[in-house]
């Protein structure tokens, strides 16, 4: 029987990429599927088959990175929390309209945003949680054990608070219920866009967590791109799409690697001007963008920032990292890559050009990590994370 699954995101790369090919998915199967998030991702909501719902829901541009070094403003901090806030508020309105007026078998929304949940309360419709990170538990939560616990923690804290206050008062105004010591709720159903294995205390959660790990079957169809010399190793530079305004760090990386036996792609982003960078080697290329998923399959070795989507990327693919972290949930993910032996965590607050080019040759050339990186990847494309997922939509909805 066809059903109606309503996806509600933030429209971020990191938070919608890890959907898609879930959405593919029930598509395939013949379920009806409308995904709700700003207009920059409704072209790629659409392209996975999806109905695309304009909704005011944003995430604020061009946060800083916080790191040890380079902690938030906190007004600014607070400043931006409340701009999204006020995107909750404006977007619930128009979901409680749309989807009262075309009621889903289901909502399934971004776990990091509280206005699926509400939604879900107002309609009576089941809410469905989808992770892009870590899940949370009793056992383990990102913001209560890793951001309240780093050096961003003062400003971050109070900026959370307020946005959780916030968020409460707004579910009273409308009868509903919202923990102000929360972003969003657990789901009835929480889907998870990682391995088990990559979870913290990942044994710990129950049946209602479902891990789906990583899949990038549906975003293969970027225009691919060549590295201009096929014969040298290939190393992919990047601080994914958010934190990215780094032309110091890009220039170290090209003063770490010129001249070496790499050929080094560099993916800086739509805020680095290259002519900012300085003049470059022979052997380092400079793009604002590639498509990572074309590229990782050809590199061995990824500098990476280690968001979730480029960290599970490189997994998936077998490719060594070396982080560089640019805040304190992808510092945790660093951690994780190398507890579990697939890279090396660098101090983003003590790198220099040595350190940097010593650790890409020593996880290249390490046997373990390699051991460890094919190991996981077998699993990783053995797996059927899309498929998972939509089984266990249906069986909610059935």
């Amino acid at each position: 029987m066809s059903r109606h699954f309503a996806f509600v995101s933030v429209p971020a790369h990191g938070h919608i990429n890890p959907t898609l090919p879930l959405v593919a998915e029930l598509v395939r199967r013949g379920h009806r599927v409308s995904y709700a998030t700003g207009a920059g991702m409704l072209e790629t909501v659409r392209a996975a088959g999806a109905e695309p719902i304009e909704v005011p829901l944003r995430m604020p541009d061009g946060p800083p990175p916080m790191t040890d070094s380079t902690p938030p403003d906190p007004q600014d901090l607070t400043r931006r929390m409340q701009a999204f806030a006020t995107s909750v508020e404006e977007t619930f309105p128009v979901l409680t309209g749309f989807y009262g007026r075309d009621r889903p078998d289901a909502l399934c929304g971004d776990a990091m945003s509280p206005v699926t949940g509400l939604v879900g309360q107002q309609l009576d419709v089941p809410h469905v949680a989808l992770h892009p990170t870590f899940a949370g538990n009793e056992h383990f939560d990102l913001r209560r054990d890793v951001v309240d616990r780093s050096p961003v923690a003062v400003a971050a804290g109070k900026a959370f608070t307020a946005f959780g206050e916030r968020i409460a008062t707004f579910a009273g105004h409308h009868g509903l219920h919202h923990d102000p010591t929360t972003f969003g709720v657990p789901g009835v159903l929480n889907l998870v866009f990682i391995p088990r294995e990559f979870q913290v205390a990942g044994d710990t959660f129950d049946d209602s967590f479902v891990f789906l790990g990583p899949s990038v079957d549906g975003r293969r169809d970027d225009v691919d791109r060549v590295p201009r010399d096929p014969d040298a190793p290939l190393l992919l530079i990047s601080l994914g799409t958010v934190f990215n305004a780094r032309p110091d760090f890009f220039r170290l990386c090209a003063d770490a690697f010129g001249g070496s036996r790499w050929h080094v792609l560099m993916a800086v982003g739509d805020r680095v001007d290259p002519a900012g960078i300085g003049p470059l080697p022979d052997n380092v290329e400079v793009r604002a963008h590639v498509p990572q998923v074309q590229v990782l399959p050809r590199a061995d070795a990824f500098v990476t920032h280690n968001g979730m989507n480029s960290t599970m990327e490189a997994l998936y693919f077998g490719v060594p990292q070396v982080g560089v972290p640019q805040m304190p949930e992808q510092d945790m993910n660093a951690r994780r890559v190398q507890e579990l032996g697939c890279g090396r965590r660098l101090d983003p607050d003590a790198l220099d050009t040595h350190t940097l080019l010593e650790a890409v040759e020593a996880v290249v050339n390490d046997a373990g990590v390699r051991a460890s990186c094919e190991r996981l990847s077998r699993e990783l494309q053995a797996s059927d994370g899309p498929a998972t997922g939509a089984d266990a939509l249906e069986k909610l909805t059935s």
